[in-house]
């Protein structure tokens, strides 16, 4: 069973700078044929509007950026039922992973997080970059003692950052955690560092092996992203339009089209 495919806004955040633009572009990612969307915000547009453009366009949310807290869960809970997802998701910089002690406390926080967005029925991931998979302490990647310390933390695996461009066995890490990984991040590049990525398809990276290694009963979704792109950021459609058509064309995704 193929698993939908969305985008993350952020790899179109260049060229929606304004309201308009945002919904012009979400507009054209819908034509395309993508299934849904990621994002962190509403692009300037008031919560009506922009749910009126995800219902106009059949887009649906995958995952929404956020870091609970006893603060905001009653509104991320509300956002959640607004617009249909179960998933939000966060990060840390680089400077987390370097020591064994500050990976401890990130999993404590992320832990709370989790916690209270799973009394709520919904799902707190975590989102990688290469940091997690760059320093091991007692042979483990600093990647695998964030979960080992946060047992209601899911994942947000991105494939390509997970290599460490090209020293990580990207499928082994994918099958270790598959029961933990709702959502995927999917990019692609010369697996060098500080390089933009390419289109999906057009890289280095072995994505037909890493897709391969998904539990599809857990995967609600695999997201495009690109955080800069080799042709620059006016011509990051071409590379939102490449990357569908490379993963449903060659089967490891579905789209609307």
């Amino acid at each position: 069973m193929k698993t939908p495919l969305s985008i993350q806004l952020y790899t179109v955040r260049e060229i929606t700078k304004t309201p308009a633009d945002f919904a012009n572009v979400v507009r054209q990612i819908a034509d395309i044929g993508y299934a849904g969307i990621e994002t962190g915000g509403t692009g300037g547009l008031s919560d009506r509007d922009f749910k009126k453009l995800i219902d106009d366009t059949g887009l649906k949310v995958s995952g929404w950026w956020a870091m609970p807290d006893k603060g905001n869960i009653n509104e991320l809970v509300d956002r959640a039922k607004t617009y249909g997802f179960d998933c939000y998701i966060s990060c840390v910089g680089g400077e987390h992973f370097k020591e064994k002690a500050s990976i401890l406390t990130t999993a404590a926080q992320y832990q709370e997080g989790a916690a209270l967005l799973a009394e709520h029925g919904l799902n707190f991931l975590y989102h990688n970059h290469w940091w997690e998979f760059e320093v091991s302490f007692d042979g483990k990647y600093g990647w695998d003692i964030l979960f080992e310390n946060a047992p209601a933390l899911k994942c947000e695996l991105d494939m390509y950052w997970a290599s460490n461009f090209g020293q990580v066995d990207v499928p082994a890490v994918i099958r270790k955690y598959a029961a933990r990984t709702p959502l995927y991040h999917v990019k692609d590049g010369s697996l060098v560092q500080n390089q933009p990525q390419s289109a999906v398809g057009k890289g280095k990276h072995d994505l037909k092996r890493c897709i391969g290694a998904i539990d599809p009963k857990v995967t609600q979704w695999l997201v495009v992203e690109l955080d800069d792109y080799v042709e620059g950021h006016p011509m990051m459609m071409n590379a939102v339009r490449d990357s569908y058509g490379y993963l449903t064309g060659q089967s490891l995704a579905k789209g609307n089209k």
